[in-house]
């Protein structure tokens, strides 16, 4: 029975190619394993927000929220750019690369831990003991955490969608009760970012050594890839600072209860855009082994698909939003407007397809020219939209920034035709 049902499944799928000119199968199944993957962290996370609204202070979790912001831009200056490398090669069958990209984060990190030891001690001296402490921890943990998640990577290229929910499973049994247990004993900033910080770390040094002895990958590697993954690390690092620093600008020019809202306003709508995430997620492997040719004859088919299903799940939540948050978060009913208004963000995040696109073929030009202009034109809109219109201008400047990178992703994908020539640059 099992079986027919299956069969029955398969040839359905099958039929409807001729509709979504899409390999079906291959997309459910990725998009089972990746979807349950998101929908049990997001109701997770919406119910650990659930429980920041209602135990910790608006001003304790904004000066959290500036500490996690404090992390993410620390841990941009690690080589993020190494898990998009690593999977990439692993889904050519370079498995080796796994252990050659650890062992040349652990040495590059130690630079971003040095740096974050030295903010601590300029808060200390300053006298601003929470955020000191806060970001020694950052400076210790963060690095680690972003090494030994490198497993994801290989997971992604072997398209082990079913092990990388496991892992994802096991690691929010702990790291969500752990959360829970600190608001309840020591609702501080401090305290929430340790807690964070030290499980994810260990988590990820546990999950690494668990995918090593499970997959005990072989020691081939493709010796692009760790150059490959230091460029895309230099080419995001700048975006992911300039991302952060709305938190950070928020934090400064508006206060800790004001970043508290603006986190309520655009958490969820990140997390919904997250359920679509498997779609660029699935996509990567195989655009990863066709031709610049055959995407650009299918990329504007599929993204406009791609914005059709974000704009679905966006306008849903944008009717829900003020249900919802009377119901779950009493305390932030001024942040049901701004988060209407993110919603948008669902449609953006979804159909950004060139962005992964010129990531699987390692168009390493224009993954440069969109990694600077996209942040800078983020920069510049959001301190003047910021000073002029508060959370609202802030949100505002993160979407036409989001609309833009996708129109350049798409431009400069459709800019050549022929395939880049193999790297010399070191």
């Amino acid at each position: 029975m099992r079986e027919r049902l299956h069969a029955a499944s398969v040839r359905l799928l099958r039929a409807t190619e001729r509709y979504t000119k899409t390999d079906m199968v291959y997309l459910a199944n990725a998009g089972f394993w990746t979807n349950l993957n998101v929908g049990t962290t997001s109701l997770l996370a919406f119910a650990l927000s659930i429980a920041f609204a209602n135990l910790v202070p608006r001003d304790a979790y904004g000066l959290y929220q500036y500490l996690l912001s404090l992390a993410a831009i620390v841990t941009a200056l690690t080589l993020t750019g190494m898990n998009t490398a690593v999977a990439q090669s692993v889904a050519r069958g370079y498995e080796g690369d796994l252990a050659a990209a650890l062992r040349v984060q652990l040495r590059w990190n130690s630079v971003p831990s040095a740096l974050g030891l030295l903010g601590a001690l300029y808060y200390f001296a300053a006298g601003n003991a929470p955020v000191a402490a806060g970001l020694a921890l950052i400076a210790v943990l963060a690095p680690l955490t972003s090494a030994f998640n490198t497993y994801s990577a290989f997971l992604a290229g072997k398209r082990d969608f079913r092990r990388a929910f496991l892992y994802a499973f096991a690691l929010n049994l702990v790291y969500y009760p752990a959360m829970l247990a600190t608001m309840l004993a020591a609702p501080y900033a401090v305290a929430l970012v340790g807690v964070n910080l030290a499980t994810n770390a260990a988590a990820a040094w546990w999950l690494y050594r668990r995918t090593s002895r499970v997959y005990a990958p072989s020691s081939e590697v493709d010796p692009e890839t760790v150059r490959y993954g230091a460029h895309l690390s230099v080419m995001s690092a700048f975006g992911t600072i300039i991302t952060q620093l709305d938190s950070v600008l928020v934090f400064h020019f508006l206060g800790a209860a004001p970043l508290a809202v603006y986190t309520f306003a655009t958490m969820i709508p990140e997390r919904l855009a997250g359920l679509l995430g498997f779609i660029g997620g699935a996509a990567f492997p195989k655009y990863a082994n066709r031709s610049i040719g055959e995407l650009k004859g299918s990329i504007l088919a599929q993204t406009g698909r791609a914005a059709a299903a974000g704009a679905a799940l966006a306008a849903a939540y944008a009717l829900a939003a003020p249900l919802l948050f009377r119901i779950a978060f009493p305390r932030y009913l001024d942040a049901v407007g701004y988060t209407q208004v993110y919603a948008l963000v669902v449609v953006l995040m979804t159909a950004n397809l060139a962005s992964v696109a010129l990531q699987a073929k390692r168009r390493r030009t224009e993954l440069y020219i969109t990694s600077f202009l996209n942040p800078v034109l983020l920069l510049a809109l959001q301190i003047p939209l910021l000073l002029a219109y508060g959370i609202m201008g802030m949100i505002v400047a993160r979407l036409i920034s989001d609309a833009l990178g996708i129109a350049l992703g798409l431009a400069l994908l459709y800019r050549t035709d022929e395939e880049p020539a193999p790297a010399t640059i070191s």
